[in-house]
């Protein structure tokens, strides 16, 4: 296989591709237009000291178009040791012409937060350890370029992401900080091409993606050596078809077809133990529509698709998992009245994984708690109903049923429940928007009891109980200005996130939260 080019390769080659398209659309420009600006500021406050708030501006003037914002979040949990910040900010431009595109966008995102523990089993890592806290930053940029040619589309988009992670634990013996930097670099061609064969429509869109990446991971302690660092680089590069039949008519049947094939390119030491599937992986996917009467359509669908380890975060060490490959298959019915004012829709869903990618926070190695790793092959198979009904013009009501069961489908475990997969799930939405400025929702969501975790043999005859959870949203508009008040879990139901074993170490999701928000737009 050939070396996928390097990110100065990747660099000039978008740089040169940009240089050639912007004259040729800059002599496009339409006539000289009156700019366009808006804004918005909002802020929010609530319970558990959660405080946030954002702002943002954007232009449009002569097809540019111009927009950047800025995030801050606060929140303290309700549990100790768990005050979780968050800053984000985002900046994009896109020029269009009636010949092609091009623009850019950037982000970054910066979290810190505690470690939040169980309210019983690891009480005294808080007390004990206060100081133990985990940062978190991704980087992203991308450009594109696209242009225009009759009924055919050709476009390249580069793109890098920059990820950096620490982990700060807290011992008697000094700190132990384990660290982890990414870069990743793409560089997607795209070919697009619009026809019609009588009267059947196509869209045909053919592309190549070339990947370059690279981490370092690092672990320091007061008797290790600073300067331990291990590095990994991978590779790859990747071809897809893709292909849209429309044939209209009174049927209206669709046809769509998708294939990608990938190769990627590791350092020989960083191959995963027990397989070289890793090098290759393909993916597909099937699906198509009709119209069985003006109100009734079915589809279904079928796909392979898989997913690859960046991480290498497991408990054997910084060595890389085995791919995750998932067979979905969906056939479906929809229906709706010719106003609009009833529907509903029914869902027959089944899915088979292979070594899925999970992560385990049950395991404790190289002074971590929780890694990642891949899970027996399991499969879930089920049916969901969902319907939504217009009371009248200022009263509407969804509904959604949905029922699962998720197994391991293969030795060792065949045939048991999958752990923390719930059954059953029921939830019902109310909305009341009668004229004027104001509009109110509330929902409900019930979960049937399901088994708890790290239970493989079905040992553990407990469940944990069921629940049902409500939750609302209240907004007032008044000229520019909009108040919103919104609760979440407003029963107070002490009920179960996780629990990752028998009867323990139990983590439970937020009890009753208010939330009140203010928001102004110009």
């Amino acid at each position: 296989m050939m070396p996928a080019p390097s990110a100065l390769t990747i660099a000039t080659r978008t740089v040169l591709l940009c240089a050639l398209a912007l004259p040729a659309l800059a002599q496009e420009a339409a006539a000289p237009a009156a700019a366009v600006a808006s804004g918005e500021v909002s802020l929010e406050v609530g319970q558990a000291g959660q405080r946030s708030g954002r702002a943002s501006v954007a232009r449009d003037q002569d097809g540019l178009s111009l927009d950047a914002a800025y995030d801050v979040q606060r929140n303290g949990n309700y549990r100790d040791g768990s005050v979780f910040l968050e800053h984000a900010a985002s900046l994009g431009a896109e020029w269009k012409s009636r010949q092609g595109r091009f623009g850019f966008s950037a982000d970054d995102i910066e979290q810190e937060t505690r470690y939040p523990a169980p309210a019983s089993a690891f009480a005294y890592v808080l007390s004990a350890w206060p100081d133990d806290r985990y940062r978190y930053n991704v980087r992203r940029a991308s450009g594109f370029v696209q242009r225009y040619l009759g009924n055919v589309e050709l476009g390249v988009e580069a793109s890098l992401r920059e990820k950096r992670a620490t982990a700060t634990y807290v011992g008697e013996a000094g700190n132990d900080v384990s660290s982890y930097r990414s870069r990743q670099v793409q560089l997607a061609p795209r070919l697009r091409h619009y026809s019609k064969l009588g009267t059947v429509g196509t869209d045909t869109e053919l592309g190549i993606d070339l990947m370059q990446w690279q981490r370092t991971t690092a672990r320091s302690t007061e008797d290790s050596d600073p300067g331990s660092d291990l590095t990994r680089r991978q590779h790859a590069r990747a071809l897809l078809l893709r292909e849209e039949l429309a044939f209209g008519g009174v049927h209206a049947p669709r046809v769509l077809v998708g294939l990608r094939r990938e190769q990627f390119h590791l350092d020989p030491s960083d191959l995963p133990l027990g397989g070289s599937n890793w090098e290759r992986q393909r993916a597909w996917d099937l699906q198509g529509s009709f119209l069985l009467r003006p109100d009734l359509s079915m589809y279904a669908k079928t796909a392979r698709k898989y997913r690859i380890d960046d991480d290498g975060y497991t408990s054997a060490g910084y060595r890389p998992l085995a791919g995750q490959l998932r067979y979905e298959r969906e056939l479906g019915l929809t229906w709706s009245d010719a106003r609009n004012t009833r529907g509903a829709s029914l869902r027959l869903f089944s899915e088979r994984l292979v070594t899925q990618i999970v992560f385990d926070q049950s395991v404790l190695a190289l002074n971590q708690q929780g890694f990642a790793g891949n899970l027996e092959p399991a499969r879930r198979d089920g049916v969901a109903l969902e319907g939504n009904l217009t009371l009248s013009p200022a009263w509407r009501i969804d509904g959604q049923l949905q029922q699962a069961h998720a197994r391991y489908d293969d030795y060792p475990y065949d045939g048991a429940d999958i752990a923390l997969v719930p059954r059953t799930l029921a939830a019902a939405r109310l909305y009341w928007t009668p004229p004027g400025n104001s509009s109110f929702d509330m929902g409900v969501q019930w979960l049937r009891a399901l088994r708890y975790g790290n239970d493989f043999d079905n040992s553990c005859l407990a469940r944990t109980p069921a629940f049902a959870t409500i939750d609302s949203h209240y907004a007032y508009k008044a000229g520019r200005w909009q108040l919103e008040l919104s609760g979440s879990n407003l029963a107070n139901r002490r009920h179960y996130g996780d629990a990752p074993a028998c009867r323990s170490s139990i983590y439970q999701n937020d009890t009753r939260q208010l939330r009140l928000s203010a928001r102004y737009r110009f």
